[in-house]
Formats: structure tokens, C-alpha cells, sequence
């Protein structure tokens, strides 16, 4: 292989996030409309928006280097694929935009099945996840695609248990929820400790320590290099990409057995934003995805021929952006007026509040029962940010001590998003609504507590607590945008495909790069499943392109 040039940058560290900070806690032949969309109508010469117009071929090539693979994009799912494809004798290269790798998020993954599972008990109705999964996502998405999902599940994880373990790192794995109708597994593996994870945090350990094996076994990383436009021979198929280096000179990178987009959401890209995924801009924030996620891979794919899936496209979003704990107490908009069922789940909430509280954000109410309210309430919820990251193995106990440190310190540190007041009106006063509004949705809820029947929303009886015992709280609880969950119309083989469903020849997308696994919303019954499938894709498509791949109950 001809050698670029291109040196890789220096590994920058970072803190490593403890397992108690976690749990006190991002054109020609273009059709950018899903596929179900009339495009066709409009006119062909009328430009909608900047990726429709395909650019001019780059020409002034410095350099052109040859290899078997090459992914574009340093997350999970390309780290993944990188390490898994040359592990099994394939030529690789990594390009990557950034002078560094993009791990996001808490850091865990989830899976269907695992050993540390089966250690902890833990067994889920497949069938049953199965369904909670596509009818969350409205039916929209490809069954196909999350059946092979749930099968190649605990074969990845089981992989990555081993690769951790070798490291040094050990696993917790973290309790779900008992909601009725949005329950969450007890399926969340966290990775803490090991010698990658002395210099990186949490949310970043596992792609270090896949780059790492990717290098051990022949890979090559090559960072600040963005990617431009693909290259595809007369018959349309990929035969490679050209990116820039940090001199601004262009290089050929010619891949004979693919080319991967593994080059995440489209979070950063306002303009994608308004058109594929309009919800996400009313978030409060964006939380995990990288300032640099503006939908490289989608445009690529689009210029090439390749279709988007079907709008609009889902998000994952989660109630972290201000206050960490957002419980199944009250919660009232900016009016002081109550809005939504709060006994609900973390995607619920945000997409309650982003649509139905008229701003980014709500307050959470609740008095000095809490903690009583709360552990009387977790037997029938929880989850995520309700009983926080509780790991497996503790009791509920250990749930409201932890989320009793959280407000603690909240009320110290971060006085915008934690209030506690001795009065009513005291507390309407630092929250700014006006105070006979909020007694009066505070009377009202009252008196349905004391009744036993939430006739206005119909949360879950042993939801419902009463607020009269001072001192009395107001915790913002503020909606976060993780990612844009939409991307390229894919194969069950992570072929783009295009609008007659044929495969791209030579072009594949994984992660949140690519679509049809999610559609309309995201589903949390298997936590940390958008992690999850970055493994199993990555995994997968780095064997298939190597040539070892062979599809489980083939």
C-alpha cells in the first residue's frame, strides 16, 4: 500500500468518568425526500436545499493510495467495523475529520443477550422486545433489519466482553424500568476501568481501545481528513473517496472490497434538521453528538445515487439538559400550568414537553415526601434518569440515596435548574410563573392524589403524590437531543441502496449514518440499544468485507 504522507495525531486524554458520576447523572441522481415522497413532481431545475446540487468531480488529486477498505468516520460503529475487518486479514484505513476519535453518550451498550446477563439473571422475551421495538417505531421500520439485530446481539456483546476484559476493564450492567407500557431492560452494559479507560473517559473508551486493535492488527487511522465526494467507476459503482488533508491537498483513497459511511447523525446540520427532522430543533440542546456531525455520509451517499429513508426521521432525546433526575412527579410548563402524564418514559417526556409545554423545557414538582413518594413509586418505573444508572444488584434504596446526592449537590452547583423554597409562592417566585397559577395546578393534582384518579392524563395511580409537605422543590428538567436516529436507505447487508432498492455497488453505511432500523420514534426497551446496533453493524460489516461473515441461522 502507497504510503500518503498523512501523520496521525497525538492521543489527547481525558478524565475518566467513575460509574457514581455517571449515575448521578449526540443532486444528479440525488433523492434527498424518503422514498415515498413525490420529488418527481417538482422541477427537476429548482434547487430545494444545498445537498441537492451533486458537486464537480475533484480532479487535482495529490495522491492516491490503495487498500481493501476504507471507513469513514472514527465512532463506534466505524472503530467497530475497522477492527473487526482487519482482525480477519482485510487491508483497512480510517479516515477521520476530526484530530480525534467520537465516543458520545453515558458509554453504555446494550444487548439482547449476554454472560454477564445470563450471571445476573437477566432473560428477556425476545418477542415481546421484538415487538415494543417496531411498534415504538410506529411499524415503519425494516423488521428484517432489527430481527438480524436481536440475533447477532449476544454473539457482538459477548465479543466486546471479551476484547474489555483483556484490557482490564470490567462490566457493570445497570437495572431497567417497570413501566407499564414503555418498560426498559436491565440490558445496559457499562465498561469502567482497563487501560484504555486511564486516559479517556467513559463515553470514549470503547473506541480507543478498538482503534487500538485495529492498529495492532494492520489498520490504519488517519485523522484530519475530511472526506469530500466518493469516487464510482463508469458502471456507478464506489470504488473509494477523496479527502482533504490538513496541507489542503486531496488524496485518492481507492478501495477494492468497499467503502464504509460510519459518519454519524446529522445533529449540527440545521438545514438537514429543518427538512429531515424537525422536532430536534426544539430541543433545549444537543448533548452528545459531535459539532462536526452535519451529515457528511447522508450527502455522499445522496450524490452517488444512494435514497434517504423516509421522513421524518426519529430522535433520541432524553431529559438531562438542565436538572438530572426527572421523576414521575408533576411537572408544569412555563405558565405554572400542568400539560402531560409525567409517569412516563425518557423519550415521552421530552417529546411532551417539546411539543406540548410550549417552550424547551418544564419544571418538575414535588415536596418534602419525595424520597418516601419516590421509593414507593420505583417498584412500578424508573429507568433512566428516574432511578438514574442504578446498577444490577442494588435495591431501590440505593436509587433514592443517589438521586438525594444528585439534588444535593444541584441545589449547590447549579441553582438555574434546582430550587427548593419553604412556600408555594416562594417557589412559583424563583421558578417565574405566577403564583396563583401554580397553587391552583398544584390544588388541583392535590385533590386527584387524594382521590386516587388522575382524570386529566390519567397517570398511573401510585404515580400520583400529593404536594403539601414544605420544603417544597422545583427541578427544570430540560430536553437534550443525543441524535437524529435517520440515514441512508440500507440492505439488511448495510448496502445503500437506491430508489428501486438496489444496492449502491461498493457502498455501505452503518451507525446513525444509516436508517430503516428506527422510523418515527426511538425505542428504550433495549437500553442502549443506538450503541448496540453500532456494535452489531460495525462487527458485522467489518467480517462481511473481509470475507468471514456468515449471517447467523443462515
Amino acid at each position: 500500500m502507497e504510503n500518503s504522507g498523512i501523520t496521525r495525531r497525538t492521543l489527547l486524554k481525558g478524565a475518566l468518568a467513575s460509574a457514581a458520576t455517571v449515575a448521578a447523572l449526540g443532486t444528479f441522481g440525488c433523492s434527498p425526500r424518503g422514498r415515498s415522497d413525490e420529488s418527481s413532481q417538482q422541477n427537476n431545475n429548482q434547487q430545494q436545499h444545498s445537498w441537492e446540487q451533486k458537486p464537480d468531480p475533484i480532479t487535482n488529486i495529490s495522491n492516491t493510495v490503495d487498500t481493501d477498505v476504507l471507513i469513514i468516520g472514527g465512532g463506534y460503529s466505524g472503530t467497530c467495523c475497522a477492527v473487526n475487518a482487519a482482525q480477519n486479514g482485510a487491508n483497512v484505513i480510517l479516515v477521520e475529520k476530526s484530530s480525534v476519535l467520537n465516543g458520545h453518550g453515558v458509554g453504555g451498550t446494550g444487548a439482547v443477550k449476554s454472560r454477564v446477563m445470563d450471571q445476573n439473571g437477566i432473560v428477556l422475551d425476545q418477542p415481546i422486545e421484538m415487538e415494543r421495538w417496531v411498534s415504538t417505531c410506529g411499524g415503519r421500520c425494516r423488521e428484517s433489519l432489527v430481527g438480524k439485530f436481536f440475533r447477532e446481539s449476544e454473539r457482538c456483546m459477548n465479543w466486546l466482553l471479551d476484547v474489555a476484559e483483556a484490557d482490564g476493564a470490567s462490566c457493570m450492567l445497570t437495572v431497567g424500568s417497570n413501566l407499564t407500557v414503555h418498560p426498559e431492560a436491565s440490558d445496559y452494559h457499562m465498561l469502567t476501568g482497563g487501560n484504555v479507560a486511564q486516559n479517556h473517559t467513559v463515553a470514549d473508551t470503547v473506541e480507543y481501545l478498538f482503534e487500538e486493535l485495529a492498529e495492532q492488527a494492520g489498520a490504519q487511522f488517519i485523522f484530519n481528513s475530511p472526506a469530500q465526494q466518493l469516487v464510482q467507476d463508469d458502471n456507478g459503482r464506489v470504488t473509494g473517496a477523496i479527502c482533504q488533508d490538513s496541507d489542503g491537498n486531496y488524496i485518492q483513497y481507492n478501495a477494492s472490497k468497499g467503502v464504509v459511511l460510519a459518519t454519524g447523525d446529522i445533529s449540527y446540520n440545521d438545514e438537514m434538521l429543518d427538512y429531515y427532522a424537525p422536532i430536534a430543533e426544539k430541543v433545549m440542546t444537543r448533548l452528545c453528538a459531535a459539532p462536526g456531525n452535519v451529515g457528511d455520509g447522508q450527502k455522499m451517499a445522496m450524490w452517488a445515487g444512494g435514497v434517504m429513508q423516509d421522513r421524518d426521521w426519529p430522535t433520541m432525546m432524553h431529559p438531562q439538559a438542565a436538572a438530572m433526575f426527572s421523576g414521575p412527579f408533576l411537572f408544569v410548563n412555563t405558565q405554572g400550568q400542568r400539560f402531560m402524564n409525567e409517569g412516563t418514559w425518557v423519550q415521552g417526556k421530552c417529546v411532551g414537553i417539546v411539543e406540548h409545554s410550549g417552550s424547551d423545557h418544564a419544571w418538575s414538582i414535588f415536596d418534602g415526601n419525595w424520597q418516601r413518594d419516590l421509593l414507593n413509586g420505583l417498584p412500578y418505573g424508573g429507568g433512566m434518569f428516574w432511578d438514574t444508572f442504578r446498577p444490577v444488584g442494588t435495591d431501590y434504596n440505593y436509587a433514592v440515596s443517589t438521586i438525594n446526592q444528585t439534588i444535593e449537590n444541584g441545589l449547590q452547583q447549579n441553582p438555574n435548574y434546582y430550587k427548593r423554597c419553604d412556600t408555594i409562592e416562594e417557589l412559583a417566585q424563583a421558578i417565574d410563573v405566577d403564583p396563583n397559577t401554580l397553587q391552583a395546578t398544584i390544588d388541583r393534582y392535590n385533590r386527584m392524589c387524594d382521590a386516587g384518579a388522575d382524570t386529566d392524563f390519567y397517570k398511573e395511580a401510585h404515580f400520583l403524590t400529593p404536594v403539601r409537605q414544605p420544603p417544597y422543590y422545583a427541578l427544570e428538567i430540560g430536553t437534550g437531543l443525543l441524535a437524529v436516529c435517520g440515514g441512508c436507505h440500507i440492505s439488511d447487508n448495510f448496502e445503500v441502496l437506491d430508489e428501486n432498492d438496489n444496492p449502491i455497488e461498493g457502498l455501505y453505511a452503518i451507525g446513525n449514518c444509516a436508517g430503516d432500523i428506527y422510523a418515527y420514534d426511538y425505542p428504550i426497551n433495549i437500553q442502549g440499544n443506538s450503541h448496540a446496533r453500532c456494535l452489531v453493524e460495525g462487527k458485522c460489516l467489518g467480517e462481511q468485507l473481509a470475507g468471514v461473515y456468515h449471517e447467523i441461522n443462515e
